[in-house]
């Protein structure tokens, strides 16, 4: 009776393992099969529209690394500020989530006087902020320095080209998202132009301005009785970039305590150099007349020194805001890792070859810049969902590269958008908006880690119609979500 019963035992188990074996292909198979509700409620949002031409979708299972859904997936087209993805992807693999960018300061010390220029070194901070140079120099003020001769701005970790390739495309504009980029920057290299009235109707109007002397003023604001501010500001660099014209005319209200207007700096090495002089000034320090650009002076030691925020924590900006100046300042960054001083080609190549080690095929993909703005950049919805895809399936890359997007109805770009979701905080993406370009691309994540969807809609030449291209992108994002989150049935 005994080994009757341990037979029937063996013969129960053995049956169990056979029907769990039987059960696993089909699961897998199940998970695999074509979503074919969801690829109909997509194809309809492509056709109502009205835009099947004008767009590519890509969506990827995370998981198997299916293709979901695609349509035109294959097509390069511009991304728009989707191109800050790949910028993303490529930093946290080449660089790494905990790489920092450092500042020093450098000069020599004799009886409390540094002759032969103080430095300011940079390796391309992009967070470097005017309080950032306050502490810099209080620490040089310890270091004993009371008297400085001239100031040395050091950016030889870039070479010298601080316009990004595609942002000559619009030369008049003087908005901050179009700023130059350094090795040395300050405060994004965007100035406040402040204006004040006079102490009367009719008297001239006060302007301030950080690093003053690097901007040669012609001041022809006056200050009106009443009224909207009116200011009216024309800014030129001038040969060398050493300053840069600013001629300003209109009026302010006496009514008022001042307008401020954020703009574009033209040369941010000079200008850095300035800002840096004031900053030492602020400590007490005296510092002769002067701002020179070149190398550190051999044997020069280094006085004070900060590191950066983490790339990890850089990328939020990229990611959540779409600031251009940190994409490029990261771009080029990755690229003078490779090869000082660092060039925007060796930054192409570099990337190049970070998308080509994840196995992501980069024959078909044009790279510019960093940042996607303008015209240049071409990438095939399919290659950004597949970029999506092996960031998310990398741990040392998923959880600040996802942390960085913006969260749908939550943050960022997104904050407004795409409010009733089945689940909160599932949708992670990257917005892009040029003229004629809408780009929305990221992931909505499932209940379990590892479930995802991995998605790419670009819309090119929608010039007129870029809110039925958002209305699709949003469509798309709501669909795959409701369907890793379906609404309970009542």
């Amino acid at each position: 009776m005994r080994k009757r019963a341990m037979s029937s035992r063996s013969l129960a188990l053995s049956l169990a393992w056979s029907l769990a074996l039987a059960a696993a292909p089909r699961a897998a198979l199940a998970q695999d099969a074509p979503n074919a509700p969801l690829e109909a409620r997509l194809r309809a949002l492509v056709a109502s529209s009205g835009l099947s031409e004008q767009v590519g979708i890509a969506v990827v299972d995370t998981r198997t690394g299916r293709a979901i859904f695609q349509h035109h997936a294959e097509r390069p087209m511009n991304p728009a500020s989707n191109q800050k993805l790949v910028t993303a992807f490529a930093a946290l693999r080449l660089l790494g989530a905990d790489f920092s960018m450092r500042t020093a300061v450098h000069g020599r010390v004799e009886g409390g006087s540094v002759t032969g220029g103080i430095a300011l070194r940079g390796f391309g901070d992009p967070d470097l902020e005017l309080g950032d140079l306050v502490m810099l120099a209080r620490d040089v003020r310890l270091a004993g320095v009371e008297r400085v001769d001239r100031v040395i701005v050091d950016a030889t970790y870039f070479d010298d080209r601080i316009l990004p390739p595609a942002f000559e495309q619009q030369p008049d504009e003087v908005s901050p998202f179009r700023a130059p980029i350094g090795a040395v920057s300050v405060d994004r290299n965007a100035y406040v132009l402040r204006v004040m009235p006079g102490p009367s109707a009719g008297t001239p109007a006060r302007v301030a301005l950080l690093g003053a002397p690097y901007f040669a003023v012609t001041n022809r604001i006056t200050t009106s009785a009443e009224g909207a501010p009116n200011i009216i500001a024309d800014q030129r660099a001038t040969a060398g970039g050493s300053q840069m014209s600013l001629r300003l005319s209109g009026s302010i209200p006496a009514t008022v305590r001042g307008a401020s207007y954020r703009r574009r700096i033209e040369h941010p090495l000079h200008w850095s150099g300035h800002v840096f002089a004031e900053a030492l000034r602020s400590q007490g320090i005296e510092v002769g007349d002067g701002v020179s650009l070149g190398p550190t002076p051999e044997g020069a030691p280094a006085l004070a020194s900060r590191q950066s925020t983490p790339v990890g924590v850089l990328l939020h900006a990229i990611g959540k805001h779409s600031d251009n100046f940190v994409a490029e300042m990261i771009f080029r960054v990755i690229g003078a890792e490779r090869h000082q001083p660092g060039r925007n080609e060796d930054s192409v190549s570099a990337v190049r070859e970070a998308l080509t080690q994840a196995g992501i095929d980069a024959s078909r993909i044009e790279i510019v810049n960093g940042s996607g703005l303008f015209t240049g950049n071409r990438i095939a919805p399919q290659r950004l969902a597949e970029i999506l895809v092996a960031a998310h399936r990398d741990p040392a890359i998923q959880p600040e590269f996802v942390a960085s997007l913006a969260i749908a109805g939550v943050d960022g770009t997104m904050a407004r958008r795409l409010r009733s979701l089945p689940a909160p905080r599932v949708v992670r993406v990257k917005t892009g908006t040029l003229a004629a370009v809408v780009a929305l691309s990221g992931y909505v994540l499932g209940r379990e880690p590892e479930r995802a969807y991995a998605f790419s809609v670009l819309a090119n030449d929608v010039r007129g119609r870029t809110g039925a291209a958002r209305q699709l992108a949003d469509g798309v994002a709501q669909a795959l979500a409701e369907d890793l989150h379906p609404r309970a049935q009542n």
